[in-house]
């Protein structure tokens, strides 16, 4: 392993181990039972989840990022978040509860990234047409979600509007069980395409000169990261530009391109904590949800890709 790599991985996990520890002894809930009742069942599994979702979006992001060449095309820029985000707030509109959330946001993260792969698959799947299809088809979910909204009578409006601002707070073991298994498979997965992904990074050439189906391999990548964020988005709701924003933190921190799956993960992980950290402060006595703290990090953040990306392009 390079230096730079070591640095990167010993910064991002040192800065998992602080947050995590910031969290898990904010307000010392105190050494009683109740006490530790409350750090075992509500303080410790919020913090695995954060991390676990958090590590999911990472991998994500750069999964997309890297066979499509483009630092903003992550799956909450190009609709595969957005499908998952919508179905769950029809689901809400139906049934009138979560009950269906899980089914809901993996048919519609998963049906999001079907529509998408299938407009620009006529193209051969070329990496800009799929990321100008992704925004277009992303802007109208957002309406739909929009539309769901404002349709739903009060206490389908409110749990739906709750669902969609993203948060840990309701977290549990079995969402943590859960969470750790789709890391590890998606792990899994991400690493056996590692290989074709590093060569895809540099270009369509490169990858058939290797012996690659270029096309074979964006559909792998795009249908693991649709997965994952559908799974994700499932379990704590909508979690903005944390997909975005991992794995160019990696490159920046490694200073090379590629992949760097794993370091985008750890950064994802630390990412989510941090705006789980934040959002236990008190906002003029309350508290915001972390997918209001992602969304207003994200945003300039994504304007500072956009600019960058200009300038060397």
């Amino acid at each position: 392993m390079s230096r730079a790599r070591t640095v990167t991985m010993a910064l991002a996990l040192g800065g998992l181990l602080l947050a995590a520890l910031l969290l898990l002894a904010g307000g010392a809930p105190g050494r009683d039972a109740t006490g530790a009742a409350i750090l075992l069942h509500i303080r410790l599994p919020r913090v695995l989840l954060a991390a676990l979702v958090g590590a999911m979006l990472g991998l994500s992001g750069t999964l997309l990022q890297t066979v499509l060449r483009n630092p903003l095309a992550t799956p909450d820029v190009v609709g595969f978040g957005g499908g998952a985000a919508a179905a769950v707030a029809a689901s809400i509109a139906v049934t009138g509860g979560l009950g269906l959330v899980l089914p809901a946001a993996l048919a519609g993260g998963l049906a999001s990234a079907a529509l998408i792969l299938g407009l620009a698959a006529r193209g051969g799947l070329p990496p800009q047409a799929l990321v100008m299809i992704g925004v277009a088809v992303n802007l109208t979910l957002l309406a739909l979600t929009d539309v769901l909204l404002s349709l739903a009578p009060g206490l389908q409006a409110g749990e739906t509007a709750r669902f969609l601002t993203g948060s840990f707070a309701s977290a549990h073991w079995g969402a943590v069980a859960m969470a750790a298994l789709v890391v590890m498979a998606g792990g899994a997965l991400a690493g056996g395409l590692s290989f074709g992904l590093a060569r895809m990074d540099m270009g369509d050439d490169m990858a058939r000169a290797q012996g690659l189906a270029p096309g074979g391999l964006r559909l792998g990548a795009a249908g693991l990261a649709a997965m994952l964020v559908s799974f994700a988005v499932a379990l704590t709701g909508p979690l903005p530009f944390v997909a975005l924003l991992a794995g160019p933190l990696a490159r920046a921190l490694l200073r090379q391109g590629g992949p760097v799956l794993p370091q985008a993960a750890l950064l994802g992980a630390l990412l989510a904590l941090a705006a789980d950290l934040a959002a236990r402060a008190t906002v003029f006595g309350g508290s915001l949800p972390a997918g209001l703290y992602t969304a207003l990090v994200g945003g300039p953040a994504m304007l500072v890709l956009i600019l960058t990306t200009r300038e060397r392009g």
